[in-house]
């Protein structure tokens, strides 16, 4: 019980609901409510008007008024070791050349989709990243040749357009990537939905996607925020369009993204109204997945925390990415097989090339379904390091909550295959896996699985993931966690074992 009140900034006229004093649930209620917004704080970013009719700064900071798909921008994204001129399909080599063969190889996933036209998997990119058709007909030349011709179903919000203007690795090789595995994994019989959202000036962020899930969220705690948000009609001459709100009547059962921000990139309010969204959308029955960023306990461009709040390469806090901190959304970290290692001998955590994200929230409470797991972890393995360099607290969302390969992907990009390596190649390859749960669920006349966390956490699914009990995620001048045995801020549960979790989840109702 509480009071709210509408504050309104004395100089921009910006108005902030709040709280002015604290609120309390009566006990009945608190244990069914994980979290309460809007609430006491007042760290609302102030909205301003576009300066001048310049296009926004796109060497500015990332989420400081800018794009997160444009290339530079420090947000999660593949990273390459250039191309390569032989490539063969062979599990023997799946420790060098990472194929969908040795994905299906290493997580058991063979599956025929039986209720593909009551199914959905989406796939987000924001503009000016865009993938290139005949790319992804030189994939699937080599690795899925039934596939040759097909295409996503292309949703665009907000102006969102597959661009062909700017080319290069840094424009094409995050979307190439995430649809190439999708669909090869999925199959051909399963349609992917692509959403390609923002125009290809200003851009656009995850709450304008949110935006055209959900109509209400337009105007949720007064809506956008013009310092992080794309702004349709776009001030600067893009897309003139209005703001796609509610655009999309039914979201799709399983959502990839593979972008993220650091956790400091944004204000407190900022994330909390986005998370809640997102639980909204696990209410709704739709499992979104969020790559859990490529720096180890650092967060993206190796930047570290500072005691003031700012971010610096010499920093020394260790960096949470975001959504990853978000108790409603599943984050997904990166696992290796070593070089010279079978593909079917365990995975280890990534650390080649890129280093798996992970570690603990500073913005966001432990939800109930991952204590016990972080408890173990944290008594058991205790990380050897400073408590005031970590959220030590043990009362804080960790993160990842699964893994998958995310190392040596072979992808076409402009017309020839290169390496690449990222929890961006992670995401997408549990989303298919996930995919064919939800197929073989609705065939038998049951729902999506929706918001998986409370579930792969409980006791019942403790065997269905493969323990990943090697590796660290190195950053801020540290070595990182340690992968071990259970749970851990490197790999989580461990990755998928597909028949195990369809098992699982084919038992569930």
């Amino acid at each position: 019980m509480t009071e709210y009140h509408v504050y309104e900034h004395a100089d921009t006229g910006t108005r902030h609901i709040a709280c002015g004093q604290g609120y309390h649930l009566p006990e009945h209620i608190s244990k069914h409510v994980d979290l309460v917004t809007p609430t006491i704080h007042f760290d609302i970013k102030l909205k301003r008007e576009p300066i001048g009719s310049e296009k926004r700064d796109h060497g500015a900071k990332p989420g400081v008024g800018k794009s997160i798909g444009q290339p530079g921008s420090g947000v999660v994204i593949p990273k390459t070791t250039g191309f390569i001129k032989h490539i063969l399909d062979e599990l023997s080599q799946c420790d060098q050349f990472i194929t969908p063969n040795c994905l299906r190889a290493l997580y058991n996933f063979i599956y025929v989709p039986l209720a593909a036209n009551k199914n959905s998997y989406g796939i987000v990119e924001y503009t000016p990243q865009a993938y290139v058709p005949e790319d992804l007909d030189l994939f699937f030349t080599n690795f899925s040749k039934s596939q040759v011709g097909q295409r996503p179903d292309l949703v665009g919000i907000d102006g969102g357009f597959v661009q062909s203007s700017q080319i290069g690795f840094g424009f094409n090789g995050e979307s190439n990537l995430d649809l190439q595995f999708g669909m090869a994994l999925v199959g051909k019989k399963q349609k992917i939905t692509l959403y390609q959202v923002g125009d290809d000036v200003e851009g656009a962020s995850f709450n304008n996607f949110l935006d055209a899930l959900d109509a209400s969220f337009c105007t949720f705690e007064g809506g956008n925020d013009i310092s992080q948000d794309g702004i349709y009609p776009d001030p600067f001459g893009g897309y003139q369009g209005p703001e796609d709100c509610g655009k999309v009547k039914k979201p799709a059962n399983v959502i990839s993204t593979s972008y993220g921000y650091n956790e400091a990139d944004l204000t407190p309010a900022y994330t909390a109204r986005q998370c809640a969204e997102y639980a909204k959308l696990g209410l709704m029955g739709v499992t979104v997945l969020y790559s859990s960023g490529d720096f180890g306990v650092a967060g993206n461009g190796n930047l570290c925390l500072n005691p003031d709040g700012s971010q610096t390469g010499d920093g020394k806090l260790f960096n949470p990415s975001f959504p990853g901190g978000c108790p409603f959304i599943t984050s997904v970290g990166a696992t290796q097989l070593n070089p010279g290692a079978n593909v079917t001998d365990p995975e280890v955590a990534c650390e080649q090339v890129i280093f798996s994200g992970g570690g603990f929230s500073n913005y966001f409470p432990i939800p109930d379904y991952q204590k016990e797991a972080v408890d173990s972890y944290l008594t058991n393995s205790p990380p050897p390091y400073p408590k005031d360099i970590w959220n030590s607290t043990g009362a804080s969302r960790a993160f990842p909550d699964i893994s998958a390969n995310g190392a040596n992907y072979v992808i076409a990009v402009n017309g020839e295959f290169s390496l690449v390596f990222g929890t961006s190649a992670s995401s997408p390859v549990v989303g298919a896996i996930l995919t064919a749960v939800n197929d073989a669920r609705l065939a038998i006349g049951k729902t999506p699985i929706g918001f998986i966390n409370p579930t792969i956490y409980s006791a019942g699914f403790r065997d269905a993931f493969n323990d990943i009990t090697s590796g660290t995620n190195p950053g801020c001048r540290t070595f990182g966690f340690n992968a071990t045995e259970g749970w851990d801020p490197v790999t989580g549960l461990g990755t998928p074992n597909f028949p195990k979790l369809l098992a699982r989840w084919i038992l569930l109702p």
